[in-house]
Parts: C-alpha cells; structure tokens; sequence
C-alpha cells in the first residue's frame, strides 16, 4: 500500500480548511485516513495557529516511505521539517515554462507559409505557357 500525505478538504464554500492526513493514495482526496497529523486553515490570522501538525508523526511516515503532497512539502519546510521525502523545487531552476514551444510553432508556420506561397506562383507560368503552345 502506498500512503501520501495529503490535504483533507473540509469547511464549507469559500471558507475552506484543510487536515493533514496520511491516505492510501488510491483512495479519493476527501476519503479515509489512516492517521490525522495535523490541520491548515489558510484564513487564521495568527500565523502560529494556520498550521499546526504533529511534526514527530510527519517524521515517522515519511520515514516509512510516504510520499507527501507538494502544497504539505512546502508547509512542512516552512515549519521546520526537513527530509529527503519533500519534494521542494531547487532553489535557482526555474520551473519548465511552455514559452519556448510557442516560438518554435511560429517558425514552423513562418516555413509552411513560403510553400504554400510557391506553388502559386508556378501556377499562373503554367497557365501562361499553355496559352502560348
């Protein structure tokens, strides 16, 4: 059995908070729980109070091997924690931004355009060739 650990959505509409869980990760994002390690709730005020986890039991399953959420790596790092299991962006590489295949589209098109241009103007020698003979 592979175990995340992951965010629990709970709350009501636009008022959501979050429990930190350790899950099946096959089971849905709202759905059974091993263990209960902690909460989030974005809207506290009180910094010491937005989110609050038992940071031994975090320890203990990702040293048994589960695979914590991006969104809890973060808040995990930013509470202290530190591990080989948190998946954290390396500091100076940016992430893969999509922008560099867009160019490539564009000179793809800027090439097709000549050709389809080419044939055209073969097209009227032809027709001038033919009225002659």
């Amino acid at each position: 059995m592979a175990v995340k650990l992951r965010l629990k959505r709970m709350g009501r509409t636009n008022l959501a908070f979050y429990r930190l869980n350790a899950m099946d990760s096959r089971s849905p994002r709202d759905g059974r729980v091993i263990e209960e390690l902690g909460y989030y709730d974005p809207q506290a005020k009180d910094n010491a109070k937005q989110f609050v986890a038992k940071l031994d039991r975090c320890k203990h399953w990702l040293d048994q091997g589960a695979i914590p959420s991006e969104t809890v790596s973060s808040l995990l790092k930013k509470n202290g924690l530190d591990h080989k299991q948190l998946r954290l962006p390396k500091p100076g590489k940016p992430k893969v931004v999509a922008a560099p295949a867009a160019p490539a589209t564009a000179e793809k098109k800027a090439d097709e355009q000549p050709q389809a241009e080419k044939p055209q103007a073969e097209k009227p020698k032809a027709e001038e060739a033919k009225a002659e003979a």
